[in-house]
């Protein structure tokens, strides 16, 4: 995947902070409209976008809607089988 600069990691948290209901869809359009900033970006995963937010402690109220929370669902039931 393509390599974020810290400054378009933080321009990504911004967005987000600055409109919290943004989907990961919205942000991943938002960058590869931006020239300014996301100039050398053609395009971006979703799970990409959710690791940088993740890793910047951004909580978004629709990261849980993207397909791969079904994921984490699984995983944690995994977990609680493995513990009993």
């Amino acid at each position: 995947g393509p390599m974020f600069t810290r400054a378009q990691e933080a321009a990504i948290v911004n967005m987000v902070m600055a409109n919290n209901c943004l989907s990961l869809r919205e942000i991943q359009a938002n960058i590869i409209k931006d020239d300014r900033i996301f100039n050398n970006i053609q395009r971006v995963s979703l799970s990409t976008l959710a690791r940088i937010l993740k890793k910047n402690q951004v909580h978004m109220k629709q990261l849980y809607r993207v397909p791969f929370d079904r994921n984490s669902e699984r995983v944690k039931h995994l977990r609680t089988e493995y513990v009993e």
